[in-house]
């Protein structure tokens, strides 16, 4: 049970945890250290009946009565092998019986042999992916990498870098989760719906919190996991920010702005220095319109994310190092190099009432056998050709 708002009753939610009375929505933050292997045992202790309405007419990790719901943990942003990925067929489901549940478990292994930065994990079920997301099943991250980012000088320790995990969601008025069970091309697909926005901007598993900050710098590690809604964010007070990584690595410079686009799935990673606030209250807002970019505007409920409250820094050692003028540099591709150039083409198939039944790649959908087979250490250019009406970020499973 969570609660997520102080006005909400605590609602029914599926969580990740190391014990069912320590599971949190989102779930506990792993961190690693870059070349130090991490092994993680998922185990699933997931019921029988879902929570929230899921459509069987899509292609779906079914069960029946005497199984849990399916579940898979997929490390995005991660490089590990492929029986690790989480992939959306990789599913596993508990038993039920007259005896009791038989939990089943999946050990993955991630060898952390990449770049330090944000990644994050969440369930991958196939059909289920959207409906388990909802219910509470991801978490963060992070790879850190002490001989490279401590000379960086950038905020540090458990109070000043944080994670903020953002996401929508809508409740009933008895606290829990809603998502609406009837869908919009109900001839072809009951329940399903190629989008949900909700009412509600959560971080960190609370409902439009506030955070107490001190006049210094602070580091936000900002992850989207939001199933369709994008974020612009800024503040409200004028306050700017600087750029230091996006998605699972460092960018090479440090980058100063007033505001930053994050699609579902992405992460930013951002430093606010709040000794620069002309006032003791900034809040974090969005102005993304939803659907990105054409849809309806944000307004009093989706349009704030966080409020932060903002105290004097009586400690000695304020942080007022500045930020390095670069940070990591990286190996340039050599396009000489390219082997084989492909085209990927992402298309909607819309029925007789303009809604999108069938997603396909190359005309191909999901469940057909791969048409592209790269070989191992070549270097290959790839186009891919968006002709959806939608807007979302792409990244490649192992």
């Amino acid at each position: 049970m969570q609660k997520f708002h102080r006005d909400l009753a605590p609602a029914t939610v599926y969580a990740f945890g190391t014990t069912k009375h320590t599971a949190t929505v989102p779930g506990p933050t792993i961190e690693a250290i870059y070349g130090v292997d991490t092994h993680v045992r998922w185990q699933n202790h997931l019921p029988p009946k879902h929570i929230l309405p899921w459509d069987p007419t899509i292609p779906t990790a079914m069960t029946n009565s005497t199984r849990g719901i399916p579940t898979v943990v997929h490390l995005h942003g991660g490089i590990h092998a492929p029986e690790s990925d989480g992939n959306a067929n990789a599913w596993f489901t508990s038993k039920y019986n007259e005896r009791g549940p038989t939990w089943t478990k999946k050990t993955y292994h991630y060898p952390n042999n990449q770049q330090p930065g944000n990644l994050w994990y969440h369930d991958h079920a196939m059909g289920l992916t959207r409906v388990n997301l909802l219910a509470g099943l991801l978490g963060a991250y992070i790879i850190r990498h002490p001989q490279i980012e401590d000379p960086l000088g950038l905020p540090s320790g458990d109070e000043f870098d944080r994670t903020l995990i953002v996401f929508d969601r809508s409740f009933r008025t008895d606290g829990s989760i809603f998502m609406s069970s009837i869908g919009n091309n109900p001839k072809i697909h009951p329940q399903w719906q190629p989008e949900y926005f909700g009412d509600a901007i959560i971080v960190n598993g609370k409902a439009w919190p506030r955070l107490t900050v001190r006049r210094r710098k602070y580091r936000f590690r900002i992850i989207n996991a939001s199933n369709a809604r994008f974020f612009r964010f800024f503040f409200s007070n004028g306050l700017r920010f600087t750029h230091v990584a996006s998605d699972s690595a460092y960018i090479e410079k440090p980058v100063t702005a007033n505001e930053t686009l994050v699609g579902p799935s992405e992460v930013t990673d951002i430093v606010v220095d709040f000794s620069r606030s002309k006032s003791d209250v900034a809040i974090l807002a969005n102005d993304a319109k939803y659907p990105y970019p054409s849809g309806d505007p944000v307004n009093e409920a989706n349009g704030k994310v966080i409020k932060f409250i903002i105290i004097p820094d009586h400690d000695q050692q304020l942080h007022t190092s500045r930020l390095p003028k670069r940070f990591l540099e990286y190996p340039l591709l050599d396009l000489s190099s390219v082997t084989h150039t492909r085209y990927v083409a992402m298309y909607e198939y819309a029925s007789d009432i303009d809604e999108p039944t069938h997603l396909y790649l190359n005309a191909k959908p999901y469940e057909a056998p791969a048409t592209e087979n790269p070989k191992v250490g070549s270097t290959e250019l790839w186009y891919v050709i968006n002709l959806t009406e939608d807007n979302h970020p792409l990244h490649i499973h192992l």
